[in-house]
């Protein structure tokens, strides 16, 4: 795949995102490293808890659509990520689930000081296999240009 550059994107063009799936052991390996609270990692203390069950950390989540996301990108001109829009979650995400992501490329604006680089944004609404909504969040780029214009 060639290097796709700011001039190259869309407003609102969707890269592919790969599905990506939750395991039992997938959530409470990430969550004894990252975020050790009891109803990511002992499925007893969960069933008592607010949610009922297992849960996998937002964090997890967020981090593993990340991935799918930014391998969807391909080879894109990135020079830094500067920011994140709010992050809003919506429903847990539970053994077994799969999440979809629906990507798309946005607020494109090409710097007036610097035209050999632009700011795009990406936001991402992500569902699970039920269609209910489980997180949306959103990234901040600054981006190298192909093109002077």
């Amino acid at each position: 795949m060639l290097k796709r550059y700011f001039d190259d994107l869309a407003e609102g063009e969707k890269p592919d995102c790969a599905d990506v799936a939750f395991t039992r052991n997938d959530i409470i390996e990430f969550a004894w490293r990252f975020d050790p609270q009891a109803f990511h990692t002992d499925e007893d203390a969960a069933k008592k808890s607010a949610f009922g069950g297992l849960i996998a950390s937002s964090l997890h989540t967020l981090a593993a659509c990340t991935r799918s996301v930014v391998e969807a990108q391909g080879d894109i001109a990135v020079l830094s990520g500067i920011g994140m829009h709010e992050v809003k979650m919506f429903n847990p995400v539970r053994p077994g689930d799969v999440l979809g992501i629906d990507a798309r490329w946005c607020e494109l604006k090409q710097s007036a000081s610097k035209p050999d680089r632009g700011l795009a944004s990406i936001k991402c609404k992500v569902i699970n296999q039920n269609k209910e909504l489980v997180i949306a969040y959103g990234y901040r780029y600054l981006l190298a240009c192909r093109f002077k214009i």
